[in-house]
């Protein structure tokens, strides 16, 4: 199912392009709760794209068989909340869902990665500012190794592991750490046609001026390559890279490069950042999925099935980092992937369980966040095209954990019997 709107430039596509999706109806058009102006003025179009990705996204793990968080990133319940919650959001360009679980994954997601990239980078260039003001130099190094096309990401990632282990160990990290305020470390995942999947690290040192020795280090990750076999020809040139970040931009985009490497390469322009662009990251495939490119979606699937069954994250900080720099404890990715809750948000009213995997048949849910910010009437009328009713005006209530020896109690955990309680078995749990 093709977007009805170009996702890159927010104008309307060719129809003809989407003639095979089930026509949902005059009334149920984007532009018949928002004309086309004004969803051009309101949602910026990455996050048309990242909404639409996500439930392409859900499809390909649905279809692959693959049990994981990111599966039901947006769509699934929150647990024993029998309900989504609507709100307005007038001081935002769209409205919120409330009651959805969201996956965290800061590699792949569309609409979790995007989110906890900007989080971490606001964080790093704090760190950075604060590190720069107390005398020391940063510099960004990448480390990659050669790999070849027909390597599975698993095998890459295990490898660099190894190597990464061998690097970081013994009395040479002492003394490369000795002078050393810490680091933030990120992890990069691409993919080529030549050259298959390409994992590497970028690590943001904050050093007294004139202690980390770039040739040292080169030659000791180039041993570190030779102890896992991965030394060839031409790695002295491109398996080590060093430079000094000057600016805090250059100190945020160690913190974007899993979820957006190309945009934020070219706006730097430095050796270090466009050699990040060979490649296409996991937000580029899944587009491509989209588009029908079938070799694409393959990829995708082995990707995220591995740093999803793994726990890969993007951005990690080095112990004491940030207690060396004054900035406290930290969210976790998950936490920050929970769309912030506004003072100023307005409930709507809630959607039933089957209203909402109405919405989510349809991939509507950004049309529904749209609707939202224009009332509760908008979302009705929405909802009246897809013949999903219209909202309950009570929030959506909890099942409470039944007591033993209750009826609705047995029936919970009767061996052959997983569905949810019944209409009835509900009201005797309230």
């Amino acid at each position: 199912m093709m977007p009805i709107f170009d996702l890159q430039e927010g104008t309307e596509c060719d129809r003809a392009a989407v003639a095979s999706v089930p026509s949902l109806g005059n009334t149920t058009d984007l532009t018949s709760t928002v004309n086309a102006q004004q969803l051009t003025e309101l949602p910026p179009p990455t996050t048309v794209k990242a909404w639409y990705l996500r439930s392409f996204a859900r499809e390909l793990l649905k279809k692959a068989g693959l049990e994981r968080r990111m599966r039901y990133c947006g769509a699934k319940l929150q647990t024993r909340l029998q309900g989504v919650s609507i709100y307005r959001r007038p001081d935002r360009v769209y409205g919120r869902v409330g009651g959805v679980c969201m996956c965290g994954q800061s590699l792949a997601c569309p609409v979790c990665a995007p989110r906890i990239a900007a989080f971490r980078a606001a964080q790093v260039s704090e760190c950075y500012k604060r590190a720069i003001t107390g005398g020391f130099q940063a510099k960004l190094c990448t480390f990659t190794l050669p790999h070849s096309s027909n390597t599975p990401l698993s095998v890459e990632i295990q490898v660099f592991q190894a190597a990464w282990k061998h690097y970081q160990n013994g009395r040479k990290c002492i003394g490369r750490e000795k002078d050393s305020l810490g680091n933030h470390l990120a992890r990069e995942v691409t993919w080529g046609e030549l050259h298959g999947w390409n994992y590497h690290q970028h690590q943001l040192r904050y050093d007294k001026p004139g202690t980390y020795n770039d040739d040292l280090n080169r030659a000791q990750w180039l041993a570190a390559l030779d102890y896992v076999g991965r030394l060839r020809s031409g790695a002295d040139r491109h398996a080590f890279d060093a430079g000094v970040v000057g600016s805090e931009a250059g100190a945020r985009y160690v913190a974007k490069l899993s979820t957006s490497v190309e945009a934020q390469a070219r706006s730097i322009g430095s050796e270090i950042a466009s050699s990040a662009t060979k490649g296409r990251n996991f937000a580029s495939l899944l587009l491509a999925a989209t588009q029908g490119d079938l070799t694409a979606a393959k990829t995708w699937t082995e990707g995220v099935a591995y740093v999803t069954a793994k726990k890969v994250s993007s951005v990690r900080w080095s112990r004491g980092l940030r207690d060396a720099v004054g900035m406290g404890e930290d969210k976790t990715d998950a936490q920050v992937s929970q769309e912030e809750v506004l003072k100023t948000d307005e409930f709507l009213g809630a959607l039933l369980p089957w209203q909402w995997r109405g919405i989510l048949k349809w991939r509507a849910e950004f049309p529904l966040v749209i609707a939202a910010n224009n009332g509760a009437d908008a979302v009705n009328h929405f909802l009246s095209g897809l013949d999903l009713g219209s909202l309950n005006e009570e929030p959506p209530t909890a099942v409470q954990t039944p007591i033993k020896g209750d009826y609705a109690y047995a029936r919970l955990q009767s061996p052959i019997s997983h569905q949810r309680p019944t209409h009835h078995e509900q009201t005797l749990l309230v």
